[in-house]
């Protein structure tokens, strides 16, 4: 027979099976934040990547500044003019025809869906996603808080390992 107390549901029972349940909710999307972060790592080479060209009509007899607004290239830079054809590090754009010609290196299908998630923003709609996964991460941090009672060894020693690890932190941002 149970004693009365074990009978009762306290906050350290409801905060283990909240952890628990929640933690293996967030599995998968840990999971897939893993993978699309260690890609993101290798965002400067070609490591999953394929060279996509595309074309897209634009206004003829436009400045090197207009062509920038209109292809939206971040840092684009004017490499060189040859005529009536602008060069720049993505491709190039022909003055006469207003076509010009873009050759980027992009994330092999389905990894580029993958790194976009993990890009996301707060205008785009894949943004609630993003949210719900960052407050399952902190309530799996603050539940942790209740694995064991308050003031007990393990939970001193939790309570030191959190210390650690925000000085750590700020260690490591200060001075990288």
């Amino acid at each position: 027979m149970m004693k009365n107390e074990e009978k009762k549901l306290n906050i350290y029972k409801i905060m283990r099976v909240l952890h628990r349940d929640i933690g293996f909710l967030t599995i998968g999307l840990t999971l897939v934040y893993v993978l699309s972060g260690v890609l993101l790592i290798y965002r400067n080479t070609d490591f999953m990547k394929m060279e996509k060209t595309e074309e897209k009509q634009l206004a003829a007899s436009l400045s090197g500044s207009e062509v920038a607004q209109q292809l939206r290239i971040r840092n684009f830079k004017v490499e060189r003019e040859e005529g009536a054809v602008i060069y720049f590090k993505e491709g190039h754009y022909n003055g006469d025809t207003g076509m010009p010609v873009i050759t980027r290196k992009v994330y092999i299908p389905p990894f580029d869906k993958l790194v976009n998630l993990h890009k996301v923003t707060g205008a785009h709609s894949l943004s609630v996603l993003s949210l719900i996964y960052g407050c399952m991460l902190f309530f799996l941090a603050f539940s942790s808080l209740f694995m064991f009672r308050f003031g007990s060894r393990k939970s001193k020693r939790g309570i030191v390992m959190i210390i650690i690890s925000i000085v750590l932190t700020v260690v490591i941002v200060a001075f990288v």
